[in-house]
């Protein structure tokens, strides 16, 4: 590659730094705003199993929206680009649930394996609250309508498109620029599954397994982005493979208490 290219690589990596920056900056002013909301409607679920995280993704996906449409203005990109659109969403719906029934098989596995060698805890702990019928329907509509909803637009509308359009505008060719965004975002998204307290700085949650499996899954949210470049079919796709999960963990749960 020529200087220019590498020069044009290494800016992209910059602006996926910033875009680190940015997705934190955006999911912990949520969490501020959305936790006095929580507090005053705290009655409507007492066990805390659905809607601070509900609150969380809402105003998340907003903030993510606004900045769109910012970014859309100041540099002349449009809603279509950015991916909200319906391009070939029958494909989209397709490949979705046929991954969606692949996985539901692969996490069955998985999990019956970790239940028969004393891995109970890692699902009982998915599932931190009354396994009441108002707390299943909270937490299961949280994740069919706002978890990947939310999640799509902050980490592959807004972070992929950006660098997409400055490496097709820098004349880098396709397929790397698209590596580089897809791998970016990725990245992105695994580390926003890592909880990190600032005072004194440490790290207070990280999944092996969940770094694992968000990395599949970031992938291939990237690819059906890249693919269509609609946020369809990954806001689809994440939706339902996080009912998948939980689906599977509730019954292993229950089945095996």
């Amino acid at each position: 590659m020529t200087n220019q290219t590498w020069q044009t690589v290494g800016k992209i990596i910059l602006f996926g730094l910033g875009f680190l920056a940015l997705t934190r900056l955006i999911s912990e002013i949520a969490w501020l705003l959305a936790r006095p909301i929580y507090q005053s409607l705290r009655s409507f679920d007492t066990d805390g199993s659905f809607l601070s995280i509900s609150l969380h993704h809402i105003w998340q996906g907003l903030f993510a929206f606004v900045t769109i449409l910012l970014l859309a203005r100041m540099f002349r990109i449009s809603l279509t680009e950015f991916g909200f659109n319906l391009n070939d969403w029958r494909y989209s719906v397709r490949l979705v649930l046929q991954f969606s029934l692949f996985w539901f098989f692969v996490q069955g596995v998985m999990g019956f394996l970790m239940v028969s060698s004393g891995g109970q805890s890692a699902f009982l702990a998915f599932f931190n609250f009354p396994l009441t019928t108002w707390n299943l329907g909270g937490f299961f509509a949280f994740q069919i309508l706002l978890s990947g909803t939310s999640e799509e637009i902050l980490f592959r509308a807004l972070v992929m498109t950006p660098l997409l359009v400055y490496g097709k505008r820098a004349g880098l060719a396709d397929k790397p620029v698209a590596l580089l965004a897809a791998g970016i975002a990725t990245l992105i998204f695994m580390l926003a599954h890592i909880n990190i307290a600032f005072n004194p700085l440490r790290v207070t949650h990280f999944n092996l397994l969940q770094q694992l499996a968000t990395l599949g899954f970031g992938i291939f949210y990237a690819f059906l982005f890249l693919r269509t470049r609609s946020i369809l079919g990954p806001i689809l796709a994440h939706n339902l493979l996080n009912v998948v999960v939980s689906t599977v963990g509730l019954i292993l749960i229950l089945v095996f208490g």
